[in-house]
């Protein structure tokens, strides 16, 4: 289930599934974001509770220290996915398409707050959340699922960062020369405005 929620993730995200929307869409289309949105939390929501219906076994058992560990990296997480969130909420959800034109709502080049630091911090916080769980709760289920999102993100993240530079040219091209990609590393620079 998870590799089917991924890979829809991706088509439905894909420039070519976006032209075929906004032809049959036509002006409806400025609610596809909103639409992909909904679909999104949905499905996630149905391969969620999937997950946590099926009986797995725990590869190690948990001490306090692990559910400390585990809990600390998780809720780091969950932080900074909800600066993130906070940050672009109203364009991620497609809530914007509701009252912007299409002018308005364009998408703009983030490189501010968190964004100094690495250049997709929404999924550096995802990994510290779902890894951090892990510790917490070494399913072996738990540790599919965290492989299979890992791996997928790693992936759709170069396919994403084509997107980007198609969209931003030579801006995203310097933003990714001073920035690190997932993990702050000592030694880069944060992202100067351009």
């Amino acid at each position: 289930m998870w590799i089917l929620f991924c890979a829809l993730h991706s088509i439905l995200a894909s420039i070519r599934a976006k032209q075929k929307a906004q032809k049959l869409m036509g002006k409806g289309f400025r609610l596809y974001r909103l639409w992909y949105t909904l679909f999104a939390f949905v499905s996630l929501g149905a391969v969620v509770g999937y997950q946590l219906s099926i009986d797995t076994p725990y590869l190690f058992t948990p001490t306090l220290l692990s559910n400390i560990a585990g809990a600390l990296i998780g809720l780091g997480g969950l932080l900074v996915m909800g600066i993130c969130i906070r940050k672009y909420f109203m364009h991620l959800s497609g809530l914007k398409s509701l009252y912007l034109n299409d002018e308005q709502a364009a998408n703009k080049l983030q490189i501010s707050g968190i964004h100094r630091f690495v250049r997709h911090p929404l999924y550096t916080g995802t990994f510290m959340a779902i890894w951090g769980l892990w510790v917490a709760v070494p399913q072996l289920s738990l540790l599919i699922a965290n492989a299979i999102i890992t791996g997928y993100t790693i992936w759709a993240i170069r396919w994403e960062e084509q997107k980007l530079l198609q969209e931003f040219g030579d801006d995203y091209r310097r933003y990714q020369q001073q920035v690190p990609r997932l993990l702050p590393l000592p030694g880069k620079s944060t992202a100067h405005s351009f």
